[in-house]
């Protein structure tokens, strides 16, 4: 009896391990069914936004499905973040990745999920960030910008604690050798609006400024990339401007909950992968936002990621970093 038992498990056993690989293929031919719930952390107007409507039409296209652009504000992205971490990990609820809620403010504050835990679908794009003042600013050049906030007289805005832009102003003090005080604005757009009205001095911004600057409300004092933007024709790196070693390089990508199926992963990453080539979206996003469109494999963007934690975690330390 005992023999027949232990036959009858391995049996099923075998018949598991045969069923499973086409359980998952099932489940990839199976996705997606109903709409896709795209997230977005922060209000209408900034990069991540304009990243997302700008993709969604093609996502659409590609797996036959709504895609529904959903913004949820608040905290830096970490509302929006913590959404997605409790949503369920089928594949119909995806997060436009930013790194201040997944490699910034982790190391600032407890936050209600794990940034290692999350899954990883593609990277989308990489930009410099801009330090731009309003047009109607005294601060011409990051020399001027220099020597005011030396007298203590400067604060620079951010689209929020633990955000990219909050990071680079803070390299900025640490390696300027000046103490700018931060203002955190619940996302970039109102941001930029009290920059370019003059209320708040100087902003690290997304290329997504790029129409205000062509429309003569702000202007770019230099990029935070090592090397010059052909989106800034003509305005100098922070290093060539004389803050050496400053580099900062913003990016966005594209993760889901924790456990995602990997055979709907690799759906999703085949479909990004061709979006983020195509010619409409390239152009798109460098006239829109001052994008590089790019992609990556899952175990890039999630090593990106990881790499990102660890760099942003030493800086918070040694600038010792707080919450405003």
């Amino acid at each position: 009896m005992m023999k027949k038992t232990r036959m009858l498990s391995s049996l099923l056993a075998g018949l598991i391990g045969v069923c499973l690989p086409f359980a998952g293929s099932a489940q990839a031919n199976d996705f997606p069914s109903k709409p896709i719930n795209l997230i977005v952390g922060f209000p209408p107007g900034g990069g991540a936004d304009v990243l997302a409507r700008t993709v969604a039409p093609k996502l659409e296209k590609a797996l036959g499905t709504p895609i529904v652009v959903e913004n949820r504000p608040g905290a830096s992205g970490v509302i929006a973040t913590a959404a997605t971490a409790r949503a369920n990990s089928d594949g119909y609820t995806l997060y436009v990745a930013t790194p201040g809620s997944l490699t910034m403010l982790p190391s600032m504050q407890e936050t209600p999920y794990d940034p290692a835990e999350f899954t990883a679908v593609s990277l989308m794009v990489t930009m410099p960030n801009v330090l731009v003042t309003s047009a109607k600013s005294e601060i011409n050049s990051v020399e001027d910008l220099i020597r005011k906030a030396s007298s203590g007289d400067v604060n620079y805005a951010s689209g929020g604690n633990g955000t990219i832009g909050q990071m680079a102003g803070e390299l900025f003090n640490m390696l300027a050798g000046v103490k700018m005080r931060h203002i955190p604005y619940r996302g970039t757009s109102p941001a930029l609006v009290d920059v370019a009205s003059g209320i708040s001095d100087v902003i690290f911004s997304d290329p997504s400024t790029k129409a205000l600057i062509s429309g003569g409300k702000l202007k770019a004092l230099a990029v935070t990339s090592l090397t010059p933007s052909p989106d800034f024709p003509g305005v100098p790196t922070l290093d060539e401007a004389g803050v050496k070693g400053f580099e900062v390089v913003n990016w966005y990508g594209m993760i889901g909950p924790k456990g995602m199926p990997e055979a709907v992963v690799a759906k999703l990453n085949a479909a990004l992968v061709k979006i983020m080539a195509d010619e409409d979206v390239v152009k798109a996003l460098a006239a829109q936002g001052g994008m590089t469109a790019t992609s990556s494999t899952p175990e890039e963007f999630a090593k990106l990621m990881a790499s990102e934690r660890a760099k942003w975690a030493d800086l918070i330390k040694k600038a010792n970093i707080k919450l405003e």
